[in-house]
């Protein structure tokens, strides 16, 4: 994994289902290790349709905006989600730490919206990828 990726703001994910139509969504991620990166969501409503386990993954740094940083590479990466243990509280907190105004308006904005829609909390999520190349 480049260095550049294990400091970027934001990632450009791409997954890819079963009939090899691309669904891609800008995210803002941390670092988990020398080979993986992570970002958390704060409604996990259909993404175990979307990063089904051991899925192939493209990750591209991008800006906000989703636009790719032409000079990086594209780089292919196995994904899973997670929703408790370890693993995801680190992942959760180091969100929260790089981002703390914006995870948080993420968070407040969920829980006003579930709240409204179903009188409870939506589920949150960490998606890891391991990035192999």
């Amino acid at each position: 994994m480049t260095v550049s990726l294990r400091t970027a703001e934001w990632i450009l994910v791409t997954s890819y289902d079963s009939y090899g139509q691309a669904q891609s969504s800008v995210e803002r991620l941390v670092s988990v290790s020398d080979t993986s990166i992570g970002f958390w969501l704060p409604d996990d409503t259909g993404v175990r349709d979307r990063f089904v386990t051991d899925g192939v993954v493209s990750v591209r740094e991008c800006d906000k905006r989703g636009r790719p940083v032409e000079t990086e590479p594209v780089l292919e990466g196995r994904v899973r989600v997670l929703s408790e243990g370890s693993l995801f509280d680190e992942v959760r907190k180091a969100i929260h730490e790089k981002y703390a105004l914006e995870a948080g308006w993420a968070g407040l904005v969920d829980k006003t919206k579930t709240k409204e829609l179903f009188r409870s909390k939506t589920p949150e999520c960490v998606v890891l990828i391991n990035v192999i190349g």
